[in-house]
């Protein structure tokens, strides 16, 4: 038994990992939706080895709950009037109170991590709303912002769409305007603008049609991808890969040389199923002409087909192929061409699995192709 006396013991080294254990439950649950929409596309986030989380989301995780302790022990925070927080100040008194030497911590984290019920402790009910509620309160959009900020994009990219010079001629349609903002959050929340119908209300806003809107969206993108190339890039152009399992919390095959075909085969079958229609038609037309290039002898055309298909930009289609490559090479030739409902499936071939791993690791483009997958 591990008092909960302890988290409000002097050493930090005592009273940290108490803080943990009675925490750790509640966070993780409350935290786990909101990481999983802003870094997964909603989809589940799991550690490349082992039970848990992937690595961003368990640092962030770690984070939150590190957070948590630090404002509990240190100087007691203060509402906008100045008032000390009463709830907080609640729950350090109980710490400190004779009968909490005799209260485990393990069986408080399990109540911690329910909803409040009738008759529960004071303490308790306020230690849920300062340790977890009130500090996991809109995570999913400071996630969201925070990743996007790390990987280059802009923190506002609204605002910088209404207001920065350069966007200036972005800005002469309030319709394009409009549809563009769309697009960068429909981004940010790992979606594909290209699979899904403009919503209703911002066509009928602007007397637009379905078509008309797509239309004008499509020539908008094009326009912002010219006129500022890393705000497209930083914004938009990781966008069509949201779906890809890995970028889900999966291992990275090229991280990890080659794949278990049991491995491979439920990574693809993810990628394949759970993607969107529109998307997963893309996808199975990206693997169909990788396995088909087991019988040609070049590949120049994959990038062309992966740009077509899922509406790529060179680079992101090169990486596309270079990653899909050994997922088709570990789960097998026949199984990949199965599993791609709308291509003829193609016989009496194979990829040879030790060829693979040079093409990702020294980086070929497509023409390199040919020689990484070769027929026995």
């Amino acid at each position: 038994m591990r008092p909960l006396a302890h988290v409000a013991h002097p050493d930090d080294a005592i009273a940290f990992p108490a803080f943990y254990a009675l925490t750790a439950p509640a966070v993780r649950a409350v935290a786990g939706g909101p990481l999983r929409r802003a870094r997964h596309a909603g989809a589940a986030c799991h550690a490349p080895v082992g039970p848990g989380a992937c690595a961003d989301c368990e640092a962030t995780l770690d984070d939150l709950i590190l957070a948590g302790f630090v404002r509990l022990r240190g100087p007691l925070p203060t509402t906008r009037s100045g008032v000390p927080v009463r709830e907080l100040a609640l729950v350090r008194e109980h710490l400190t109170a004779p009968e909490a030497a005799y209260e485990d911590v393990t069986v408080l984290a399990q109540v911690l991590r329910g909803p409040t019920v009738e008759g529960e402790a004071a303490w308790l009910r306020a230690a849920r709303a300062q340790l977890i509620h009130y500090p996991l309160a809109r995570l999913e959009e400071r996630i969201r912002r925070d990743d996007a900020v790390r990987r280059g994009a802009a923190a506002k990219p609204d605002r910088d769409l209404r207001e920065a010079v350069w966007a200036a001629p972005l800005r002469t349609d309030p319709a394009t305007l409009d549809l563009l903002i769309f697009a960068v959050f429909r981004a940010r929340r790992g979606a594909s603008v290209c699979d899904i119908p403009i919503p209703v209300d911002l066509c009928e806003r602007h007397g637009l049609s379905q078509e008309e809107a797509r239309r004008r969206l499509d020539a908008a993108l094009r326009h912002l991808r010219i006129l500022k190339p890393a705000f497209y890039a930083a914004n938009l152009d990781d966008e069509p890969l949201t779906g890809v399992p890995w970028a889900a919390g999966y291992a990275y095959p090229a991280a990890h040389g080659t794949f278990e075909r049991t491995v491979a085969q439920e990574t693809l079958r993810r990628l394949l199923t759970t993607s969107g229609p529109a998307r997963c038609r893309g996808y199975e037309a990206v693997i169909a002409g990788i396995c088909a290039a087991a019988d040609e002898d070049d590949c120049a055309g994959l990038v062309s087909l992966a740009m077509a298909s899922l509406h790529l930009t060179p680079p992101a289609a090169r990486q596309l192929i270079r990653t899909l490559t050994p997922l088709i090479a570990a789960a097998g030739l026949e199984w990949s061409e199965t599993h791609c409902s709308s291509v003829v499936r193609l016989a009496g071939t194979r990829i040879r699995r030790e060829h693979v791993p040079s093409l990702i690791d020294h980086g070929r483009d497509e023409l390199a192709l040919a020689s990484g997958i070769a027929r026995d």
